[in-house]
């Protein structure tokens, strides 16, 4: 009698839970994405307290208690934002309102050069800065976030993930001494790897701040030396853009010459120079510095991840697609040897 393949039978019953899950979608995705909605806060404070726990260990190092190296990183945050709400918003404000009438005369000319109608898209360019100036008026009053108008949802949202923020930074060595301790009891490779996973985000999420800062310095003294209006815009969308690999960075340039060429030849001239010249100073010089190896992932799978992230999770998607594939990428390279054996085991078998 031939043995029985148990193998093969637990394939097609996980592959009949699945199918079975996916026909009781409709029932569980409700409690599902309540679930996430909950526990989405949570995630955010622990993400953002794991991403800065190496500048607390740092600090720590430098012998600082601590509760007061957590106190001197909430500080700063707290600092960070003051300083944004109480000097930056009003020039920011400013400068958007320039970029909007920008983008106006921008498809003005296009229109009357081709002798196309571009009342719609004048429409639509006036009715969003007008919903824009609207939404701002409600939390902007005299360049401070007015937070009685807030959003009650928003407040207790950001409210949430800073003190649980505060808590996880406190707690992250036990969390983490935890986790350890639970890999090893797994096994020596299992927490070889996971001791890998850990090295290889921690390294993307410091070279990612370091970039945001670097890029926010670099393209806001740039664009504002060669005379560009929207400096400061700029500047601060360059940084964010970072997040999105690629994409980011091209839709800024992209406006930044938009802008540029309702106001002057030499001012789009000086633009495509820094749009050519300084992404790729950034892209083969400074990031590498930054991360090493940790980011090297090749420029198709990078936009193949961005695309897939934006499909499948809309834009917090695109914004955690980089740091999975990077996950992803650690696992398949501790694990490909024994992935190999096991696809050669089934080709044998079939």
């Amino acid at each position: 009698m031939k043995k029985i393949n148990y193998r093969w039978i637990n394939i097609l019953v996980l592959l009949l839970i699945v199918y079975v899950l996916f026909l009781l979608r409709d029932l569980w995705s409700g409690v599902f994405f309540k679930l996430l909605a909950v526990l989405k806060p949570f995630i955010i404070a622990f993400v953002i307290a794991y991403a800065l726990f190496p500048i607390e260990r740092w600090l720590e190092r430098k012998k600082i208690p601590k509760a007061l190296a957590v106190s001197i990183i909430v500080i700063f945050i707290l600092l960070f934002l003051f300083i944004i709400i109480y000097s930056l918003i009003p020039i920011f404000t400013e400068q958007l309102v320039t970029f909007f009438s920008s983008l106006i005369t921008f498809v003005s000319d296009i229109g009357s050069k081709f002798d196309i109608n571009i009342d719609p898209i004048k429409g639509a360019l006036v009715d969003a800065f007008n919903k824009l100036s609207s939404d701002l008026g409600k939390y902007i009053s005299d360049g401070a976030i007015n937070v009685v108008n807030a959003s009650i949802n928003f407040v207790s949202n950001f409210i949430i993930v800073f003190v649980s923020f505060i808590y996880f930074l406190l707690d992250m060595q036990r969390i983490r001494d935890n986790i350890s301790l639970f890999f090893r009891k797994k096994g020596k490779k299992t927490y070889k790897i996971a001791v890998k996973v850990d090295h290889e985000t921690t390294q993307y999420f410091k070279g990612l701040f370091l970039t945001i800062i670097i890029q926010f310095f670099e393209y806001t003294l740039l664009f504002k030396l060669i005379g560009h209006p929207n400096f400061l815009l700029l500047g601060i969308l360059s940084s964010i853009s970072t997040l999105i690999p690629y994409f980011g960075g091209f839709i800024v340039n992209i406006i930044a010459i938009m802008i540029a060429s309702v106001i002057s030849p030499k001012l789009v001239i000086l633009t495509l120079i820094i749009a050519i010249i300084f992404p790729n100073v950034d892209g083969y010089i400074v990031s590498p510095k930054i991360y090493g190896k940790t980011n090297n992932i090749s420029p198709l799978l990078t936009i193949f991840a961005v695309f897939a992230g934006g499909v499948l999770g809309g834009f917090v998607g695109i914004l955690i697609a980089l740091p999975i594939t990077i996950i992803i990428r650690t696992l398949y390279d501790y694990y490909k040897d024994d992935i190999k054996e096991k696809i050669g085991d089934i080709k044998d078998k079939i």
